[in-house]
Parts: structure tokens; C-alpha cells; sequence
């Protein structure tokens, strides 16, 4: 392998000067597809107009191929959360566990974006902004997804990591230096994560 930047010595200053700085530093590494990915997610978890929960879903395969993506939220042509309020508030208080909520999962709408057949694809991957839930489990493992990485965790069934891993899915809580920083300089937060351990 070559050496990195053994050309900088004989390269005229000016033009080194007009380069990224970043990339002239020793240290310096590309992200990865998964840091990318990761970005995707969290970045289209700002689209959803829940009050609750912001995440976002990329399906991918071959661990460089993007398929689609997805977010929380109400279905096409429903109220915003915004101007009508949240379902699962009656008089009030939030009804839990009622199946009053109108969004679809980030997972589930992922799946629904798909515009090829996962059939033949290997290595079939999603990358997710939250821990799935268990009916988001299922249609993974129906969809034929072989490894679920996801960023933070939430308040989730305990027992939906061992159902994947009972179905041959691997399950990768995933961070890097690169996406940590990334996160941290642009002050993302999954607001479920953050008002459940407050």
C-alpha cells in the first residue's frame, strides 16, 4: 500500500492551500457506508411530525447499496400532530397501548418505500435511528433483512433483540468516532431516547 501524503513535501504550498485541511491531516479517515447510512437516518428522523418519537430507517444491501428509506409518522393525508393534537391524548392524559396512535413506524414506511424485490439480494441490512419494536420486528424478518443496526436505544419489549437472533437476524447497536462527533456537532437527539431518562 502506498504511503498517505508522502507527496505533500514537493506539493506548492498555494496549492496545498487550496485543499481540505481535513484531509491533509495524518489522522484523517473517510466515513464509512454505515457512518453514512447512520447520517441518512437521523437525518430524515427530523422529517416526522410525532410529538414523541423522531426516527428514521435506511434499507441497504451489500453494506454499500442504498434501497430506501423511511420515517415515523402519520400516514399520507392524515392531521399533523401540530394543528390537530396527538390521538393518543383523550381529555388530556395519553392513552397508551391503545392503538389510537396514527403513525406507521420508520421501519415499516422503509419497507413500504422499496421500489425492488429484497428477493436475491444478500446481505439485506437496515440501519435504524431507534431499536425496532416487536411488529416492526416481524416484517424485518418477513422482508428477509439479515442484520439491523440501530443507534439508540428507547423503551422497548427487552425480548425483540433475542426474537431476531432467534431468526438468524443480527442486531448491532452501532456508533463510531466519526458519527458520535457528527451527532454532537449538529445537537441530534432522538427526543423519545431523551425525555425517557429524564
Amino acid at each position: 500500500m502506498n504511503e498517505v501524503l508522502k507527496w505533500v513535501p514537493g506539493t506548492d504550498p498555494k496549492v496545498l492551500a487550496r485543499m481540505f485541511k481535513k484531509k491533509l491531516q495524518p489522522d484523517y479517515s473517510r466515513p464509512s457506508h454505515l457512518d453514512i447510512f447512520a447520517q441518512q437516518a437521523v437525518v430524515i428522523s427530523q422529517r416526522p411530525t410525532c410529538l414523541f418519537y423522531e426516527v428514521g430507517a435506511v434499507i441497504f444491501y451489500d453494506g454499500s447499496h442504498f434501497l430506501s428509506s423511511g420515517y415515523n409518522g402519520a400516514a399520507s393525508g392524515d392531521v399533523n400532530p401540530r394543528e390537530a393534537g396527538c390521538a393518543r391524548i383523550v381529555h388530556g392524559k395519553i392513552q397508551e397501548g391503545k392503538g389510537l396512535c396514527r403513525g406507521s413506524h420508520a421501519e415499516l414506511n422503509a419497507i413500504n418505500n422499496l421500489t425492488v424485490s429484497t428477493l436475491g439480494l444478500k446481505n439485506v441490512s437496515i440501519m435504524v435511528t431507534l431499536h425496532p419494536c416487536h411488529s416492526c420486528a416481524k416484517q424485518i424478518v418477513n422482508k428477509g433483512i439479515k442484520k439491523v443496526y440501530y443507534i439508540w436505544e428507547y423503551g422497548r419489549e427487552e425480548f425483540v433483540t433475542d426474537y431476531f437472533r432467534e431468526r438468524k437476524v443480527e442486531v448491532i447497536k452501532y456508533m463510531s468516532p466519526i458519527l458520535e462527533k457528527w451527532i454532537a456537532l449538529n445537537g441530534y437527539d432522538p427526543i423519545g431516547a431523551t425525555n425517557m431518562q429524564e
